[in-house]
């Protein structure tokens, strides 16, 4: 080794740039590594180093001064206080140049928290006030920033008598790094002061640099706007409530800085043709902006987060949507501690969470999106159940805006972006109702399974929708969504997609209990032991440990029978080597691994973690659908009371009702009968409706038709005849017609065609003529009974049916008449409109008459004449 140094240094001598730094990067790992003693390393190593330091090239020089830095750490005292303390001090004399005092300045400050109170009084305090007062600000900027660390060596007593006014003179100095040295110099010191140095000397010196830095808007405000957080915390033992209040109205003014009334106040054209070059570029007051964003969740603590709606959120307001993106990016990064901070009370923040949610510019969803599930934690840890229906609405408006931004970040290229916004959907559960959960979370999270690029992306939606199936309320769902998984992956022709179902398989064991993979996954993994890509196969052999464990003897003995059985056959008739080899290596693990017991439920004294924690997920499971099935259960009997109730109110309405009935007549005493006649059979009492509404509907007609007294002959045309839907034995009210104007003469009435009410319809009918309403009324009269014979039911059954064709009362009486009363319900159906008294003769014969005269109308097939007549 002393060989070689020689050589080194010549070598060094001339060496470009790259070799200076390999060499000083080895010089300090020789030392570290302790490859020679402290004796050689300071003869030889140690001598080079400091040579080196005041080398021309400022890299080269620099390179050799962090290595000279690093290894005062490594040194012992003596040799640190012989050979580098004493070197340092002469570099620091003015005669030096200016590389040589800023070396000094650096070393000094390295060496002072080496050594004791009185070496650093005496050896280092001379040269620490010389290069204070030195006469570039360089090395006055450079000697301060290292003040504290001197601070730290010399004790609180020297540091109040010689350091402390040497730093509030340094604090006026009119150079900007020093005055930015200043403030972060200050900002170091304050814990090793007591009490009267802070308030007597710091508290006032800060607020005037404060006050100078917002002033003048200069180099100074940025530093201060980073370090006002730590200046609020750590003095505010020492502050007054108007200081406290200083301190408040201060970062108001730092959020606003830059955004001044007149920029708010342009017009829109002007400032959306600026917006790219103000984004692009930073300034003083953008700088200070983004500072004090990132200070914010310090004042939230400062202030309190009860005063946060009162003091703090119109700052908050306006940092959310500041024009410029580092800003946004800035508040957005810290937005979860302030989540925290706040609370329950979080839900004062969702406007402005749901701006930056919407916010165009990729960089501020990175900042937010991976810290979203922090966001919501404290609402999360309440549960969707125990919301308010305002909050309900607020935080589906904030999931709703963050499934929004999905679209943006996964068109850019930030794969971590997406997994981590997968991960944050873990907790939506608590979040979300069940129905928004599986219609609109599902469907994004299954498509990414998909066509997700990445494979942590894919991953991360396999382990997001096994942990958000779990959680769904009905059984069906979960069963519907496994469904799609096995159909979508475990059946696809893509490898891909086959090797992704086997990644769901173990996300779903992690996820839920074992029971719940043997149950639904078991089968189909140890089926893919014949796919036909050996990557697949090594995949599913991957499984075998965890799925070993998640048996349970003697109950699961066919699974694990199965289960060897497979890895045998995997061993004997692969044809690839590697998949073979993977096999018998995994066959001499899975004898190591030992399943469970059934007993582990009723003996729960030695049970591990993962036990305890399995059997906890199997009693969720159960209970799960157990509500589920006392929800249906509860469902059902609300249903049958309520279909109790409804009918218990109709029965005493019909009981208790005030609604007048029809004026007494033929048809009202013919309904009380129907009524009153509940012993006959129906057939019966459907002739008695029919009777009823027939005579009842001549009536109206030959009243309407003005000619009362003047008998005529009915005959309609088919087209006239109306088929009633109605399916009862009621008889129904038909509108009368409107009035005319004048009443034609009787031999006019024979002539004109009459309007005919049929079922509530207008039909007009040629001249009619015979005793057709003649017969009507005398039948009438002659049988006014309620009841009629035998004989006249069925005819007037037949004449109901041509009213309602396909009313029940129809088919009955067809189904128990008689031939004849057959007979008479087949003219009837054909166009019959004859009394429902006459017998079936009368009826035949008017049939008869009606088509002689009329052509044939209704359609009637004519029956052959006799011989005799």
């Amino acid at each position: 080794m002393r060989r070689v140094v020689p050589k080194v240094r010549e070598v060094l001598h001339v060496a470009n740039l790259d070799m200076q730094l390999a060499a000083a990067t080895a010089f300090l790992q020789i030392l570290e590594r302790k490859l020679v003693s402290v004796d050689e390393y300071k003869k030889t190593f140690l001598q080079t180093i400091l040579a080196s330091v005041d080398n021309k090239n400022e890299d080269v020089a620099q390179a050799w001064l962090e290595t000279l830095l690093s290894c005062i750490d490594l040194l012992p005292k003596d040799v640190v206080k012989k050979d580098v303390l004493s070197i340092a001090v002469n570099k620091g004399q003015l005669s030096q140049t200016l590389q040589a005092r800023l070396s000094c300045c650096k070393i000094l400050g390295k060496v002072s928290s080496k050594f004791e109170n009185f070496v650093v009084k005496n050896d280092v305090l001379p040269v620490v006030l010389s290069l204070c007062g030195d006469v570039e600000y360089d090395v006055r900027a450079c000697m301060c920033q290292r003040l504290d660390v001197v601070a730290h060596g010399l004790g609180l007593e020297l540091t109040k008598s010689k350091l402390l006014p040497q730093l509030i003179e340094l604090s006026e100095d009119e150079s900007q790094s020093v005055i930015c040295a200043c403030l972060e110099t200050t900002a170091n010191i304050i814990g090793m002061l007591d009490r009267e140095a802070n308030v007597n000397a710091i508290l006032p010196m800060v607020k005037e640099l404060l006050e100078k830095a917002i002033s003048n808007v200069d180099s100074s405000l940025p530093v201060a706007a980073k370090l006002f957080g730590r200046f609020c915390h750590s003095l505010l033992e020492y502050m007054t409530v108007e200081d406290k209040t200083y301190f408040q109205e201060y970062f108001k003014k730092l959020c606003k800085i830059g955004v001044t009334e007149k920029k708010n106040k342009e017009d829109s054209s002007k400032l959306m043709v600026a917006l790219d070059i103000f984004e692009a570029t930073t300034d003083t007051g953008t700088e200070a902006r983004m500072n004090a964003a990132y200070n914010f969740p310090a004042l939230v603590l400062f202030i309190g987060a009860k005063l946060f709606r009162l003091e703090l959120y119109p700052c908050f307001s306006q940092l959310c949507r500041d024009p410029h993106v580092a800003v946004r990016k800035t508040i957005a990064a810290g937005f979860h501690e302030v989540a925290k901070l706040l609370g329950t009370n979080v839900g004062i923040i969702f406007p402005e969470l749901n701006s930056l949610l919407n916010d165009a510019d990729v960089e501020v969803l990175k900042a937010i999106v991976p810290n979203f599930k922090d966001i919501v934690a404290p609402l999360a840890q309440l549960g969707v159940d125990q919301f308010t229906e305002h909050r309900a609405h607020a935080v589906q408006d904030v999931v709703t805006n963050f499934l929004r931004g999905e679209s943006i970040v996964f068109q850019a290229p930030c794969w971590r972006t997406q997994e981590a916004m997968l991960c944050s959907m873990q907790s939506l559960h608590q979040l979300c109702n069940n129905d928004f959960l599986y219609n609109r979370v599902m469907p994004i999270l299954i498509d990414k399974l998909k066509v997700g690029r990445a494979l942590p992306v894919k991953i991360a939606a396999a382990k997001t929708v096994t942990v958000l199936a779990r959680h769904l309320r009905y059984k069906t769902q979960r069963e519907a969504i496994l469904q799609i998984l096995k159909e979508d992956f475990f059946g696809s022709d893509s490898c891909y997609q086959r090797s992704l179902f086997l990644e769901l398989a173990g996300c779903y064991l992690q996820v839920n209990s074992k029971q719940a993979f043997k149950d639904h996954f078991y089968d189909q993994v140890l089926s893919m032991k014949s796919d036909r890509v050996a990557t697949v196969r090594l995949k599913m052999l991957s499984l075998f440990p965890e799925m070993k464990r998640s048996l349970k003897l003697p109950r699961d003995q066919a699974l694990r029978t199965a289960l060897d059985t497979v890895l045998r056959q995997i061993i004997v008739y692969d044809k690839d080597t590697d998949v073979q080899q993977a096999a018998q290596q995994m066959s001499e693990e899975l004898t190591i691994i030992q399943e469970g017991s059934d007993n582990t439920r009723t003996n729960r004294r030695n049970l591990t973690v993962e036990e305890e924690e399995d059997l906890k997920r199997e009693d969720e499971e159960k209970e799960l659908i157990a509500r589920e099935e006392k929800e249906r259960k509860e469902e059902e009997a609300r249903l049958a009371k309520g279909s109790e109730k409804r009918n218990s109110i109709s029965g005493k309405k019909e009981i208790g009702s005030k609604i007048p009935g029809a004026k007494k007549s033929v048809a009202s005493k013919t309904s009380q009968g129907i009524q009153s006649g509940t012993k006959g059979d129906g057939s019966h009492q459907a002739a008695v409706g029919s009777k009823s509404r027939t005579s009842h509907g001549q009536v109206v007609m030959a009243n309407n038709a003005g000619a009362k007294e003047q008998p005529c002959p009915l005959t309609s045309s088919p087209k006239s005849l109306h088929k009633s839907k109605s399916t009862t034995s009621i008889p129904t009210m038909i509108p009368r017609p409107e009035s005319r104007p004048s009443t034609p003469t009787r031999r006019e009435a024979a002539c004109r065609k009459i309007p005919v009410l049929v079922s509530g319809k207008r039909a007009s009918s040629p001249a009619l003529t015979g005793p057709t309403s003649t017969l009507s009324t005398s039948s009438t009269k002659k049988n006014p009974s309620p009841t009629p014979s035998k004989k006249s039911s069925l005819s007037s059954v037949a004449m109901g049916s041509s009213s309602s064709p396909l009313s029940p009362s129809s088919s009955i009486s067809g189904r128990r008449g008689s031939a004849n009363s057959s007979n008479s319900t087949v003219l009837a159906r054909r166009g019959s409109m004859g009394s429902a008294n006459s017998n079936n003769e009368d009826m035949a014969s008017k049939v008869k008459t009606a088509t002689s005269k009329a052509g044939n109308p209704l359609g009637v097939s004519r029956t052959p004449k006799k011989s005799g007549k």
